[in-house]
């Protein structure tokens, strides 16, 4: 749950707006010329919101690895392993700003 809070008044309470932060569990949004400007969130709010992103994050890696490996499942390891060699060296040479014209 949120609730909203001028700048100004931000500026007047401070301690008791950040208490309802980390005391109810409320994230607080800060207008700044009636445009929401901010948002405080208690520590344990801010990590479960990080907490739950890494683990969306993690979830998408595993999918993606999944297909990975079930698109692959035919292919030989070695023959796997130099297309990989050769765009991790292609990649490479690019970020150095070297093509192969120059070589």
């Amino acid at each position: 749950m949120s609730i909203t809070v001028p700048i100004s008044e931000l500026k007047q309470r401070t301690g008791k707006i950040l208490s309802e932060a980390v005391v109810n569990q409320q994230d607080i949004i800060v207008e700044r010329y009636g445009q929401d400007y901010v948002v405080i969130l208690s520590k344990e709010r801010y990590q479960a919101l990080l907490d739950s992103d890494r683990a969306r994050i993690r979830e998408r890696f595993l999918q993606a690895q999944q297909e990975v490996y079930e698109a692959t499942a035919d292919i030989p390891e070695e023959e796997i392993e130099a297309i990989v060699a050769k765009a991790l060296t292609e990649s490479r040479r690019e970020r150095a700003g070297l093509n192969e014209s120059h070589s």
